[in-house]
């Protein structure tokens, strides 16, 4: 019963770290895409003493914070994760944790750009597709479905 409780506790943690990551990254990227929507307006509009100054708003760059998040994904990912997640349901919930905000930063077409933050990117859906059986649309009803 010990080692039950240890599990539960395991995946709570784990449940709460990846809506975290989620709800962080998702934030962040919603922030990135509504800033590249919003910049050739300003810049147009605003002459070139607008940029200037050490507090201007916007010039954090979070690529850096983005490579460290994923990279802690793969990890996460890496674990087997068939332990503590029984059902297929709870295991491809948690893997969507980690899944869709990976998809909502390749919406971005400045991180794809970015060779480190793609890379990085797709090591994670690798690593759902390999380890977890992570195949993004697809599932066993939509098979039968057809099948009829």
């Amino acid at each position: 019963m010990d080692e039950q409780e240890t599990l539960q506790q395991h995946k709570q943690i784990l449940e709460i770290y990846g809506f975290l990551l989620q709800w962080t990254i998702s934030g962040v990227e919603t922030r990135a895409l509504e800033k590249t929507a919003s910049e050739p307006t300003k810049a147009r509009s605003k002459g070139p003493k607008a940029k200037t100054g050490p507090n201007r708003e916007g010039s954090w760059d979070s690529s850096a914070q983005l490579e460290t998040a994923l990279d802690k994904m793969s990890k996460v990912l890496k674990l087997k994760l068939a332990r503590i997640f029984v059902t297929t349901s709870e295991r491809d919930t948690f893997i969507g944790l980690f899944t869709k905000p990976v998809y909502y930063i390749l919406e971005n077409e400045a991180r794809v750009k970015n060779t480190a933050i793609r890379m990085h990117c797709f090591r994670v859906l690798c690593i759902s597709v390999k380890h977890h059986g992570h195949a993004f649309g697809e599932s066993v009803q939509d098979d039968t479905s057809v099948a009829h």
